[in-house]
C-alpha cells in the first residue's frame, strides 16, 4: 500500500512538471512573437491620382451612311489604318438603285415634255378653230345688223325675223365667246397639271442626282482612316464583341462608317470623382500608358476640366464625376510607336494645315429632300437641271406670281429672308435690283442663258451689300457674307446637276462640297505598312491608363498609414527602444491612400510598429488602428484614390 501511494505521487509530481513547462513554453512563445515594423524615411514623396480615359482625336470628320431610299451597301472600303489625303475616297455604295430610279426618272421626265408638247400642239389647233368660229359668229352678228337696218323698207313680219336673228347671233357669238374661254381655261389648266408634274419630275431627278454623289464619301482632310463597328444589329449581348464594316456589309443611313483622324493632336477623354477633381488643375502634368502598347510610357498635361458633374446611368456606376481632357505629346507618341522621323514631320505638317481650316460636320445629308430647293408657285423647281438652280428661287424672290397670295408681299418676303445679314435699306435696294433687272418678265419664260446672267448679276450685288453695308444689329459684316453665300452660292451651270448649286451649309454640319471631278477621280488610300502601328493607336475607342502628379513634397518625412493608432482621438505611432515601443504623439502633415506625410513627432531611421504591440491576444486593445483614417489631406493634396 505504502509503496502505491509513493508511485502515485510521484507520478502526480511528473505531472506537475510536465504542465509547468509547457505553460512556460507558451508564455515564451507569445512573449517572443515578432511584431512587423517599418523604418522612418526622408524623401521626395509624389501624390498620384488614377484614372482610365478613352483616346481620341481632337479634329476628326465623321462619315455617316447616306439615305439613298433603299438598300445602302458598302461596295469599296478604304483600308483600316491607311493615311488618306484630301479628296480621297473613303467609302463607296452600291448606286445600282439609285442608277435605276434616275433612269426611270430620266424617261417619266421625257414623257411629260412630249405629253406637254401634244397638249400645247392641241391648245394651239383648238385655239386657232375657236378664233375662226368666233370670226364666223362675228360675221354672222355683223350680217344681222345690216339686216336690222333695211327693216324701214320690209314688212312687220320681216322686220321682226330680222331683229330676232339679230338677237339669236348675238346670243350665239356671247355663247362662243364664253366656250372659247372655258375651253382655254380648260387647256390652260391642263398645261399647268403637266407642268406641275414636270416640275415634280424635274425635282425628283434633282434628288435622285444628288443621291447619286451621295454613293461616294470622300476625306474632308487629311487624316487617318478608322472603320467603324458593324452596329446595324439589335440583337446585342453583354460582353459581345462587334466585327468592323467590311465591304459587303448592309448599313442604315445615318450609322456612322468611318473617320477621318487629324493625326497631328490626340487627346484623352477620362472622368474624376469629386474627391480627385478638387486637386486637379489644368496643366498639371500626367504620364499616359495605352492599352495596345503597355511597354511604353507617355506624358501629356491636364487640357481642360469640367465645371460640372454628370452620371453615366448605363455604365454601372451611377455616381456623378466630372470630365476631364489630356493632352498627348504627338512627337513623343509617334516616336514611341516606331514612326520615321520624315513620316513625323509629313503628319505633323499635314495637321498645321488642319488645323487652320474649320471643322467639318458629318459627311452626310440625312434628307435629301430637305436640300434642295423645292419648285417656286407658277415656276421651274430651284434645283432643276438647266432651270438655273437657286437662280430661280433668287428671280422669284422679287417679283409676285398670280400663285401667291398677297402678289408682291409674298416675293419681298422671301427676299427679305434671303436677304438675312443685310440692313433694312439694302434688303430693300435688292428687292429693287430684282424688279428692275426681271422688267416685268416672268422667270418661267426666261431662257437658261438669261436666268444665268440674272443670278450672276443679283450674286454680285448681294455680295457687294454684304461687304460694304452696315449690318443690322447683332450681324457682322462675315455673317452677311456668309448669308449671302448661302442664299445664293456659286452660279450653277446650265445643265448641271442640282447637287452643283447648293450652297455650302445644307445638310448636317459644314460639310464642304466635291464637285463632279473630285467625285470621279476618288481613289482609294494606299494599305499601311504591315510594320505600322498607327491603325492600332488611333482606333477610336483605345482605352489608356493615366496617372495623374497631384503635388511632389520634396525632402518630407514619411511612414506607412499602417503605423499610424488613434487613442483619446489623437494621432500615436510606436516607436522601437531596445526590446519594447514607446508610444509617441505625432503631428501628421499630409496623407495618400498610403502614405503619410509627417510634420513633427519622428526622426528618419526610426523603427515603427505596424500593428499595436501592447495588444493582448483576445483582450481588449490599448489602441485603435487608424489605417487610413487618419488625419485628412487638405485641399492641395491628394483624394482618397491617390497613391504615392
Amino acid at each position: 500500500m505504502r509503496k502505491i501511494l509513493i508511485r502515485i505521487l510521484a507520478l502526480l509530481t511528473v505531472a506537475a512538471a510536465v504542465g509547468g513547462g509547457y505553460r512556460f513554453l507558451q508564455q515564451l512563445q507569445q512573449k517572443q512573437q515578432p511584431v512587423p515594423t517599418a523604418t522612418v524615411r526622408k524623401g521626395d514623396v509624389i501624390i498620384r491620382s488614377y484614372t482610365r480615359g478613352e483616346l481620341r482625336a481632337v479634329r476628326s470628320a465623321m462619315l455617316v451612311a447616306p439615305n439613298l431610299f433603299g438598300t445602302v451597301q458598302i461596295t469599296r472600303l478604304a483600308p483600316l489604318g491607311s493615311f488618306a489625303r484630301e479628296k480621297d475616297l473613303i467609302v463607296e455604295f452600291d448606286d445600282s438603285e439609285v442608277q435605276s430610279r434616275l433612269d426611270e426618272k430620266q424617261l417619266e421626265l421625257e414623257q411629260l415634255d412630249e405629253q406637254l408638247k401634244m397638249s400645247q400642239a392641241n391648245m394651239d389647233i383648238r385655239t386657232n378653230q375657236d378664233q375662226v368660229e368666233l370670226l364666223r359668229a362675228r360675221f354672222s352678228v355683223r350680217r344681222a345688223q345690216l339686216e336690222v337696218k333695211r327693216n324701214e323698207l320690209l314688212s312687220a313680219i320681216d322686220a321682226k325675223k330680222n331683229l330676232l336673228n339679230l338677237d339669236e347671233a348675238q346670243r350665239r357669238l356671247k355663247q362662243l365667246e364664253s366656250d372659247v374661254k372655258s375651253r382655254r381655261e380648260s387647256s390652260e389648266a391642263e398645261l399647268a397639271v403637266l407642268r406641275e408634274k414636270k416640275n415634280k419630275a424635274l425635282l425628283e431627278l434633282s434628288r435622285e442626282k444628288q443621291r447619286l454623289s451621295q454613293v461616294k464619301l470622300l476625306a474632308p482632310m487629311s487624316g487617318l482612316v478608322a472603320i467603324r463597328q458593324n452596329r446595324g444589329t439589335f440583337f446585342m449581348m453583354r460582353g459581345m464583341q462587334l466585327p468592323d464594316l467590311r465591304e459587303g456589309d448592309q448599313v442604315f443611313p445615318g450609322l456612322p462608317v468611318a473617320d477621318v483622324l487629324d493625326l497631328s493632336e490626340l487627346e484623352v477623354a477620362a472622368k474624376v470623382s469629386e474627391l480627385d477633381r478638387a486637386n486637379l488643375h489644368d496643366g498639371q502634368d500626367v504620364t499616359i500608358r495605352l492599352d495596345a502598347v503597355p511597354d511604353k510610357i507617355f506624358h501629356g498635361q491636364i487640357k481642360t476640366l469640367s465645371g460640372t458633374a454628370t452620371a453615366n446611368i448605363w455604365s454601372g456606376d451611377v455616381a456623378k464625376k466630372f470630365d476631364v481632357m489630356f493632352s498627348v505629346g504627338m512627337k513623343e507618341l509617334l516616336t514611341g510607336l516606331g514612326a520615321k522621323p520624315d513620316q513625323i514631320k509629313k503628319v505633323l505638317e499635314t495637321a498645321e494645315r488642319n488645323r487652320s481650316r474649320p471643322q467639318a460636320g458629318p459627311m452626310a445629308a440625312m434628307a435629301p429632300a430637305g436640300a434642295i430647293p423645292g419648285p417656286e408657285p407658277g415656276g421651274m423647281p430651284g434645283g432643276a437641271p438647266g432651270g438655273g438652280g437657286s437662280a430661280v428661287t433668287m428671280v422669284r424672290a422679287g417679283t409676285p406670281s398670280s400663285g401667291e397670295s398677297g402678289g408682291q408681299g409674298g416675293g419681298q418676303g422671301r427676299m427679305m429672308r434671303m436677304g438675312a445679314g443685310l440692313s433694312p435699306e439694302d434688303q430693300t435696294k435688292l428687292r429693287e435690283a430684282a424688279q428692275k433687272i426681271l422688267n416685268g418678265r416672268n422667270p418661267q419664260d426666261l431662257s437658261s442663258e438669261d436666268r444665268q446672267k440674272m443670278f450672276e448679276q443679283m450674286r454680285t450685288l448681294m455680295q457687294s451689300m454684304a461687304g460694304g453695308a452696315k449690318p443690322e444689329a447683332g450681324a457682322s459684316g462675315a455673317s452677311a457674307q456668309a448669308g449671302a453665300v448661302r442664299a445664293f452660292g456659286p452660279a450653277p451651270g446650265p445643265g448641271g446637276p442640282a447637287g452643283a448649286s447648293l450652297p455650302p451649309g445644307f445638310g448636317m454640319g459644314s460639310t464642304p462640297r466635291f464637285n463632279a471631278k473630285d467625285l470621279e477621280n476618288a481613289q482609294l488610300p494606299a494599305a499601311p505598312e504591315e510594320s505600322s502601328q498607327l491603325e492600332v493607336l488611333l482606333r477610336p475607342g483605345l482605352l489608356a491608363d493615366v496617372e495623374i502628379i497631384v503635388e511632389k513634397i520634396p525632402n518630407a518625412i514619411h511612414i506607412p498609414v499602417q503605423a499610424v493608432f488613434e487613442k483619446d482621438g489623437k494621432p500615436i505611432v510606436y516607436v522601437k527602444s531596445g526590446n519594447q515601443f514607446e508610444e509617441r504623439l505625432i503631428k501628421p502633415l499630409k496623407r495618400s491612400e498610403s502614405t503619410m506625410v509627417i510634420a513633427e513627432g519622428l526622426k528618419p531611421g526610426e523603427v515603427l510598429a505596424l500593428t499595436d504591440p501592447n495588444a493582448k491576444k483576445g483582450g481588449k486593445k490599448e489602441a485603435k488602428a487608424a489605417g487610413g483614417k487618419g488625419p485628412a489631406v487638405p485641399a492641395a493634396g491628394a483624394g482618397a484614390g491617390a497613391r504615392p
